[in-house]
């Protein structure tokens, strides 16, 4: 039954007939749990009689309302952080790095029975594109000042601190360039409504929508906002589309509720933490700092105040009763003075666990486990291995949003300026889109899964292609990185030379079932240690 007091006139009731009044009771119980008052109905999270949601009533706007005007505060604050908060620049640099690398390299991947090609043919294909991508990539950056690696990189920083960024289609063929079409990376300040116009059902963010919610255009403004010089600044309405329906203005950001027309920074959530955190930090050493030049407080006694305590040397520019800190201070004491030890308690025994129970905090937010956050892999071998595993599903689940949001498009780019322009032969590639796509099809690889047991996975990958679960290309891409074709022809001619000078094939590796093999699971033995270390290798030849 809910938590409500008896009025007047149900004690009167009660008090004539005790049964019509726990009737009356009962009615109003039945009543007041219909309109969501708790009982045994609805869930706790909404009721409004606990004395810890009483004053908790959050706003239930759309998403635009919730945080548009919120965002040039959290750019700012994030931006800041990332520039003089250690453990969020070690976040956002260990994701990017995590995600992108040295960048993502492209491996086109072309449908080959769509487009009734035989296998050979196709591979002679994807090798013709890939040689074309990595052409463009040279010349692509409209500033002329970064490589598609740089971009890429440069692409993703922004994103997470900013929310969002964009990269708008341009055409400027230089002296000497192969490709004409150039990609200018723009940051989230830049696209705003012009004016400083109020947001509208129209334009929202500097995002033009038509009536479908489908945006149609970004209005771009010939300055940063936050410039030196912004006086006439003037904004350009860039069309999001091309007439032939190309996408000619990328906006890179993840869409965390429907209908939101801005990116949220990736430190938004964790922007009050890492400053306190920070504030806390700066707090410790600067105590720390100022303690450890206080040798001694000098005790006089009540009725000699001639003396001032001495700790270190005077400054000419400072007060009488102002004496300035230094190491290795050396103390007098005046007649009938006495010096007592200070013990400062200073750094605080307890910093290091309250830092890292914060940012495990964090980190649940960041999807970056404290191990990574941190760079310390102290504990057990089996805890390190699984909060990298978690770490690499977070990287793999962003890289695919990357690389869907940036990397391919900028190769479709490319193969439409390619063929259009004869460098490329594709037949059907602009008459039908079934065709183009058959022929734009790639897979974006990217930084390898980190191993602490690299001949366990040896092991278990060998495995896998015995089985066939996996295709050594498969292997290839997930565990060693480079390319797959590569590879095997620097393998044949490794063995060619080889066998030119008289060294056979290389010694076959210990058999699984060996003696000397390492246990499949380190931490069978002990898994509590916290000084537990990576398995040894197999000592075979």
């Amino acid at each position: 039954m809910s938590d409500f007091r008896r009025s007047f006139i149900d004690r009167v009731v009660s008090a004539f007939s005790p049964a019509a009044g726990l009737a009356r009771m009962h009615a109003r119980a039945r009543l007041d749990a219909s309109f969501g008052g708790g009982g045994r109905f609805g869930y706790n999270g909404g009721r409004r009689d606990r004395r810890s949601l009483k004053a908790w009533f959050p706003g239930q706007g759309s998403a635009d309302t919730d945080s548009l005007l919120d965002l040039p505060q959290l750019r700012g604050r994030s931006r800041d952080l990332g520039r003089n908060a250690p453990l969020a620049a070690g976040a956002v640099s260990t994701t990017a790095i995590g995600v992108v690398g040295d960048g993502l390299q492209l491996e086109a991947s072309i449908d080959s029975k769509a487009l009734g090609l035989t296998p050979e043919q196709a591979d002679a294909f994807e090798a013709e594109q890939e040689r074309e991508w990595g052409v463009f990539c040279a010349t692509a950056d409209f500033t002329r000042v970064q490589c598609m690696d740089e971009m890429q990189q440069l692409s993703l920083r922004s994103a997470l601190e900013s929310g969002d960024v964009f990269a708008v289609r341009r055409y400027r063929k230089d002296p000497g360039d192969v490709y004409g079409t150039k990609v200018q990376l723009l940051e989230a300040d830049r696209v705003s409504n012009p004016k400083w116009a109020q947001d509208s059902d129209r334009v929202s963010g500097g995002v033009e929508f038509n009536a479908d919610g489908v945006p149609v255009a970004y209005h771009v403004s010939d300055k940063h906002p936050g410039a030196r010089r912004i006086a006439g600044m003037k904004w350009e309405r860039v069309p999001a589309w091309s007439e032939g329906g190309v996408r000619t203005v990328l906006h890179v950001y993840e869409r965390l509720r429907p209908e939101q027309s801005r990116g949220i920074p990736y430190l938004a959530v964790v922007v009050e933490h890492l400053q306190q955190l920070s504030t806390y930090s700066t707090a410790e050493v600067d105590a720390a700092v100022v303690t450890s030049f206080i040798t001694g407080v000098i005790q006089a006694p009540a009725d000699d105040d001639a003396s001032d305590p001495i700790v270190g040397e005077k400054d000419a520019g400072l007060a009488d009763n102002e004496v300035k800190l230094g190491a290795g201070a050396i103390i007098s004491t005046g007649p009938g003075e006495t010096f007592t030890s200070f013990n400062p308690q200073r750094p605080n025994a307890n910093y290091d666990a309250f830092v890292k129970a914060f940012c495990r905090e964090v980190g649940v937010a960041l999807e970056l486990p404290v191990e990574l956050l941190l760079k310390s892999f102290t504990s057990s071998y089996s805890a390190s291995r699984a909060a990298l595993e978690m770490a690499w599903q977070a990287f793999r689940r962003r890289r695919s949003w990357f690389a869907g949001r940036f990397c391919q498009p900028l190769y479709e780019w490319m193969m439409e300026e390619a063929v259009a322009s004869g460098r490329l032969n594709r037949p059907g590639f602009f008459s039908d889109p079934v065709i183009r796509a058959a022929w734009c099809g790639a897979q974006w690889i990217g930084p390898q899964r980190q191993s602490l047991s690299p001949y366990q996975e040896a092991q278990a990958d060998a495995l896998d292609i015995a089985t066939g679960v996996k295709s050594r290309e498969q292997v290839c891409m997930e565990r060693t990185g480079g390319d797959f074709d590569k590879k095997n022809e620097q393998l044949g001619k490794e063995q060619a030379a080889r066998k030119a000078a008289g060294l056979g094939a290389p010694a076959p590796t210990a058999p699984a079932g060996s003696a000397d093999r390492v246990d499949e699971d380190p931490d069978e033995t002990d898994d509590t240690s916290d000084d537990e270390t990576e398995p040894q290798r197999s000592n075979a030849p």
